[in-house]
């Protein structure tokens, strides 16, 4: 049987009509399958690009598992919405929201690592490849792993607030964690990254031009530095993105912490704005990255063959 529970101060009326459920099933599954199959070409594409660096696939390659994990475990909520209740028992609930927050903060810390490899790519050029190896990328990724799993364990296990089924979020949350909590997770999980990562970027494009000047001057690896700076435009969307997407649901929680009442709606689409910030990450790279557009077409085009609308020519013979 769902597990049926009221769990939330906001304002929002649970007893919807069947339409708006079915509705709001149709957007989680969307979302949902959406987040997967697109990190899983994402994945695909980062391993058949030549054109990136081999830190740079790493990385972009643990944001993808780490978002694509984020998709799997978006399923759950389809069926909960399709039900209007959780079908899987109080354990499932728990780990469910134990593996959520494990994965919010592995998908920030490969994005900070991202903006700190491209800095150290247009600051430090010839030691990039000394400093920025293919087995330390794959170390810094893992310890980041370990301080999420920390991260999570702390938050959910030390201080001992229990995960309930939310039914205006549609999953399974712990809205009853007091304000310090709450303003820690915006401070470290939003506010710190977003002025850090902001202040990196700043400087990197102020180096990246003064580094497209003197190229120009000298007439010398123009096309590197073109790279390079299509490259760091690409991770600026993608920041910029994380924080437009984190900043809403996490200053709502922290209001709605100090007891101020929030439309349900608006708490409904802030969370699922930030699970669908998964899912936005592959049209960035399609959208900026030419190459990367090119080599996720050709892969869909050798998987999907009917997609293919090109016709062959014809020879008549006369």
């Amino acid at each position: 049987m769902p597990i049926e529970n009221m769990n939330s101060t906001s304002t929002y009326s649970v007893g919807l009509s069947p339409v708006l459920v079915a509705l709001r099933t149709c957007f989680i599954a969307i979302i949902a399958l959406l987040i997967i199959s697109g990190n899983i070409l994402s994945i695909a594409v980062t391993r058949r690009v030549t054109n990136l660096a081999d830190s740079t696939k790493v990385l972009m390659t643990s944001l993808a598992v780490f978002d694509l994990l984020l998709g799997f475990l978006a399923l759950p909520s389809t069926a909960a919405s399709a039900l209007d209740g959780w079908p899987f028992d109080v354990v499932g609930c728990d780990l469910v929201n134990l593996l959520i927050t494990m994965c919010f903060p592995m998908s920030m810390f490969s994005i900070v690592s991202l903006n700190i490899e491209r800095f150290i790519a247009v600051t430090r050029p010839y030691k990039f490849t000394v400093w920025c190896t293919r087995f330390r990328v794959i170390m810094a990724v893992l310890f980041q792993a370990i301080i999420s799993v920390c991260f999570s364990f702390l938050i959910v296990v030390a201080s001992n607030i229990p995960a309930k089924f939310d039914d205006i979020l549609q999953l399974c949350d712990f809205d009853e964690a007091p304000f310090a909590i709450h303003i820690w997770i915006l401070v470290s999980a939003d506010i710190f990254p977003t002025i850090s990562m902001s202040y990196i970027y700043y400087r990197l494009i102020k180096i990246s031009r003064q580094h497209e000047q003197r190229l120009n001057q000298n007439g010398n690896n123009e096309a590197n530095n073109n790279h390079d700076n299509k490259a760091l435009k690409t991770f600026l969307v993608v920041t910029l993105t994380f924080a437009g997407c984190y900043t809403p649901h996490l200053t709502l929680r922290t209001l709605t912490s100090l007891g101020v009442s929030t439309p349900g709606s608006l708490s409904f689409l802030f969370l699922w704005l930030v699970i669908s910030n998964s899912m936005f990450n592959v049209i960035i790279y399609c959208l900026f990255n030419k190459v990367f557009r090119q080599t996720a077409k050709k892969i869909l085009l050798e998987r999907f063959p009917c997609c293919n609308r090109s016709v062959a020519p014809i020879e008549i013979e006369l």
